[in-house]
Protein backbone atom coordinates (compact mmCIF):
# COMPACT_ATOMS: atom_id res chain seq x y z
CA UNK A 1 0.00 0.00 0.00
CA UNK A 2 1.64 3.09 -1.09
CA UNK A 3 0.29 5.78 1.48
CA UNK A 4 0.36 9.81 2.48
CA UNK A 5 -0.01 11.64 6.12
CA UNK A 6 -1.45 14.47 6.09
CA UNK A 7 -0.75 16.58 9.10
CA UNK A 8 -2.14 19.93 10.85
CA UNK A 9 0.99 20.58 12.97
CA UNK A 10 0.06 22.45 15.99
CA UNK A 11 0.10 21.66 19.86
CA UNK A 12 -2.90 19.38 19.20
CA UNK A 13 -1.58 17.62 15.82
CA UNK A 14 -4.04 16.56 13.50
CA UNK A 15 -2.99 13.74 11.89
CA UNK A 16 -4.81 11.41 8.66
CA UNK A 17 -3.18 8.63 6.84
CA UNK A 18 -4.61 7.54 3.17
CA UNK A 19 -3.83 5.11 0.61
CA UNK A 20 -2.49 6.92 -2.24
CA UNK A 21 -3.77 4.07 -4.73
CA UNK A 22 -7.51 3.66 -3.38
CA UNK A 23 -7.93 7.28 -2.27
CA UNK A 24 -9.26 5.54 1.18
CA UNK A 25 -8.48 7.28 4.57
CA UNK A 26 -6.89 4.51 6.47
CA UNK A 27 -6.10 5.96 9.46
CA UNK A 28 -7.19 9.88 11.39
CA UNK A 29 -6.96 11.30 14.69
CA UNK A 30 -5.63 14.41 17.08
CA UNK A 31 -2.67 13.68 19.08
CA UNK A 32 -2.20 16.15 21.93
CA UNK A 33 1.40 17.28 22.31
CA UNK A 34 2.88 18.71 25.52
CA UNK A 35 2.35 22.71 25.68
CA UNK A 36 4.37 24.07 27.92
CA UNK A 37 8.00 21.56 27.85
CA UNK A 38 8.71 22.82 23.82
CA UNK A 39 11.42 19.78 23.95
CA UNK A 40 8.81 17.51 25.07
CA UNK A 41 6.64 18.51 22.22
CA UNK A 42 9.13 18.31 19.62
CA UNK A 43 10.80 15.13 21.05
CA UNK A 44 7.14 13.23 21.38
CA UNK A 45 6.04 14.75 17.80
CA UNK A 46 9.57 13.21 16.07
CA UNK A 47 8.74 9.56 17.98
CA UNK A 48 5.14 9.45 17.24
CA UNK A 49 5.53 10.69 13.33
CA UNK A 50 8.40 7.51 13.85
CA UNK A 51 5.74 5.12 15.21
CA UNK A 52 3.43 6.05 12.36
CA UNK A 53 5.72 5.61 10.04
CA UNK A 54 6.97 2.26 11.06
CA UNK A 55 3.04 1.06 10.39
CA UNK A 56 2.38 2.79 7.25
CA UNK A 57 6.06 3.75 5.60
CA UNK A 58 4.34 6.66 4.09
CA UNK A 59 5.48 7.87 0.38
CA UNK A 60 4.31 11.64 0.57
CA UNK A 61 3.64 13.92 3.23
CA UNK A 62 1.15 17.01 3.20
CA UNK A 63 1.52 19.58 5.85
CA UNK A 64 -0.38 22.98 6.17
CA UNK A 65 1.23 25.69 5.65
CA UNK A 66 1.80 27.96 8.31
CA UNK A 67 -0.81 30.70 8.63
CA UNK A 68 -1.20 33.16 11.81
CA UNK A 69 -4.05 35.30 12.42
CA UNK A 70 -2.99 39.30 13.05
CA UNK A 71 -3.99 38.60 16.92
CA UNK A 72 -1.09 35.97 17.48
CA UNK A 73 1.10 35.48 20.10
CA UNK A 74 4.84 36.29 19.32
CA UNK A 75 5.61 32.81 20.33
CA UNK A 76 3.32 31.04 18.08
CA UNK A 77 5.52 31.25 15.28
CA UNK A 78 8.29 30.27 16.82
CA UNK A 79 6.48 27.04 17.91
CA UNK A 80 4.82 26.56 14.58
CA UNK A 81 8.06 26.50 12.72
CA UNK A 82 9.46 24.03 14.95
CA UNK A 83 7.01 21.59 14.75
CA UNK A 84 7.69 22.26 11.28
CA UNK A 85 11.22 21.84 10.99
CA UNK A 86 10.93 18.52 13.23
CA UNK A 87 8.34 17.04 10.29
CA UNK A 88 10.76 18.31 7.32
CA UNK A 89 13.83 16.78 9.15
CA UNK A 90 12.01 13.77 9.60
CA UNK A 91 10.40 13.35 5.66
CA UNK A 92 13.72 13.84 4.34
CA UNK A 93 15.05 11.27 6.90
CA UNK A 94 12.68 8.97 5.87
CA UNK A 95 12.26 9.98 1.83
CA UNK A 96 9.25 10.81 2.24
CA UNK A 97 8.32 13.52 -0.34
CA UNK A 98 7.03 16.74 1.28
CA UNK A 99 4.04 19.05 -0.36
CA UNK A 100 3.19 21.98 1.75
CA UNK A 101 -0.56 23.89 1.14
CA UNK A 102 -1.86 26.90 2.58
CA UNK A 103 -5.33 27.18 4.20
CA UNK A 104 -7.08 29.01 1.23
CA UNK A 105 -6.50 26.84 -1.30
CA UNK A 106 -7.33 23.84 1.40
CA UNK A 107 -10.84 25.40 1.68
CA UNK A 108 -11.17 25.90 -1.64
CA UNK A 109 -10.34 22.37 -2.40
CA UNK A 110 -12.79 20.85 0.15
CA UNK A 111 -15.93 23.45 -0.64
CA UNK A 112 -15.34 25.54 -3.10
CA UNK A 113 -14.97 28.95 -1.05
CA UNK A 114 -11.41 29.80 0.16
CA UNK A 115 -12.95 31.56 3.05
CA UNK A 116 -15.41 28.52 4.36
CA UNK A 117 -15.69 28.54 7.90
CA UNK A 118 -14.18 25.63 10.10
CA UNK A 119 -17.72 23.95 10.35
CA UNK A 120 -18.09 23.89 6.72
CA UNK A 121 -14.50 21.16 6.33
CA UNK A 122 -15.45 19.69 9.57
CA UNK A 123 -19.29 18.80 7.77
CA UNK A 124 -17.81 18.06 4.71
CA UNK A 125 -15.33 15.86 6.07
CA UNK A 126 -17.51 13.90 8.23
CA UNK A 127 -20.21 13.49 5.03
CA UNK A 128 -17.64 12.56 2.52
CA UNK A 129 -15.99 9.47 4.65
CA UNK A 130 -18.69 8.89 6.70
CA UNK A 131 -16.51 9.60 9.67
CA UNK A 132 -16.93 11.71 13.57
CA UNK A 133 -14.11 13.75 13.94
CA UNK A 134 -12.58 14.52 17.12
CA UNK A 135 -12.31 18.52 16.70
CA UNK A 136 -10.90 20.67 13.73
CA UNK A 137 -7.18 19.53 13.68
CA UNK A 138 -8.61 16.00 12.98
CA UNK A 139 -10.91 17.55 10.11
CA UNK A 140 -7.77 19.78 8.77
CA UNK A 141 -5.10 16.99 8.55
CA UNK A 142 -7.91 15.13 6.43
CA UNK A 143 -8.81 18.20 4.27
CA UNK A 144 -4.70 18.74 3.61
CA UNK A 145 -4.02 15.32 2.61
CA UNK A 146 -7.36 15.34 0.29
CA UNK A 147 -6.40 18.42 -1.03
CA UNK A 148 -3.22 16.74 -1.73
CA UNK A 149 -5.13 13.66 -3.93
CA UNK A 150 -6.68 16.39 -5.79
CA UNK A 151 -3.47 18.09 -6.86
CA UNK A 152 -2.19 14.66 -7.65
CA UNK A 153 -5.55 13.72 -10.05
CA UNK A 154 -5.06 17.37 -11.57
CA UNK A 155 -1.26 16.82 -12.26
CA UNK A 156 -2.04 13.27 -13.15
CA UNK A 157 -4.18 14.65 -16.05
CA UNK A 158 -2.24 17.57 -17.14
CA UNK A 159 0.64 14.56 -17.21
CA UNK A 160 -1.64 12.48 -19.64
CA UNK A 161 -2.09 9.95 -17.41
Amino acid sequence: MKTLIGLDLATKCGVSVFDIDTEKLVFSDTVKLPKSDGQLRLIQLFDYLNLLYAKYMFKEAAIEDVFLPVKTSPRTPIALGELRGVTRLWAAQKGIETFFYPPRKVKMAITGFGNAAKTDIITWIQNEFNIKVKDDNEADAISIAWTHILERRFMSCLDGG
